[in-house]
């Protein structure tokens, strides 16, 4: 017999796992326990909660390296609402995954990613006291720092991916010293300009924080622009008018839509770069 369509709810569920990562690697194996949870819960192989994980990364858009090729039209349109709408789509994802015993919470490391945590085999909603007790256990409030970590670390990977783990502008290749840098800053963005890969570059810390602070800009050739308000100094020639008029390294890929918006540049010119 069939196996019956992807539902809403499962496929919410598959979006989490795609947004969420194993933290030693980029993609979730079927020998995974989370995986095998999930699984179970909802009546389907290990393998295809992997292959419909591959399916939501073929269709988003963000992406300069794409997964398979055989999205369902209600991956596209999941995967949409919450490239639209994060908070309230990653919410739904939460409950639906809290219905199985599967939470994401902050994990102990320095980085403070989300994880996914298997609560104790629950059958129901009704009977599980993970969803349940959910507000009590973690509020309001760590619920909404849950949903903005998830939208942070999912940025972020996804610029790692298109400029290929390394610094678009020295090449540095030190995941540590590696910051999503917004081009219109995340306090200034909309919820969907916050995801946006075109709304981003990757940098090292230090050009990162020169960025940050309107320091340097791109032009719109994505060439470094540094300040006038920087002063010319032996150190300050070498860390940063050396890279004046550099052009940072774009994204590798068949289309300009995931590399930086000039809309942003224009932004960061206008309201963040010190001239």
């Amino acid at each position: 017999m069939p196996q019956a369509n992807w539902s809403r709810s499962e496929t919410l569920m598959a979006l989490a796992f795609y947004l969420c990562p194993p933290p030693s690697r980029k993609n979730w194996d079927d020998t995974d326990s989370e995986i095998r949870k999930l699984a179970q819960a909802i009546g389907r192989s290990e393998s295809a909660i992997c292959f419909k994980i591959g399916n939501l990364k073929s269709c988003d858009p963000n992406r300069s390296g794409k997964g398979f090729k055989n999205a369902a039209r209600l991956d596209l349109q999941i995967m949409g609402e919450y490239l639209s709408s994060p908070s309230s789509t990653i919410g739904e994802a939460l409950a639906d995954l809290a219905d199985v015993g599967i939470a994401i919470e902050y994990d102990s490391s320095e980085e403070q990613r989300p994880t996914l945590i298997i609560s104790p085999d629950h059958s129901s909603h009704k009977d599980n006291p993970l969803s349940s007790d959910l507000p009590e256990r973690i509020g309001r409030e760590q619920t909404s720092a849950v949903r903005t970590r998830i939208n942070q670390d999912y940025f972020r990977t996804v610029l790692m991916t298109n400029y290929n783990g390394a610094c678009c502008l020295t090449g540095i290749r030190i995941p540590e010293l590696l910051i999503a840098s917004h081009i219109k800053p995340w306090a200034a963005s909309t919820e969907r300009e916050r995801l946006l890969s075109s709304n981003g570059i990757l940098l090292n810390a230090l050009h990162d924080r020169a960025f940050d602070r309107g320091l340097i800009t791109l032009d719109d050739d994505y060439r470094i622009v540094v300040s006038t308000h920087v002063r010319h100094s032996k150190e300050n020639d070498r860390w940063l008018f050396s890279v004046a008029g550099n052009k940072i390294h774009l994204p590798r890929t068949g289309d300009d839509s995931t590399w930086p918006s000039r809309d942003f540049i224009h932004y960061h010119n206008d309201c963040v770069f010190m001239g």
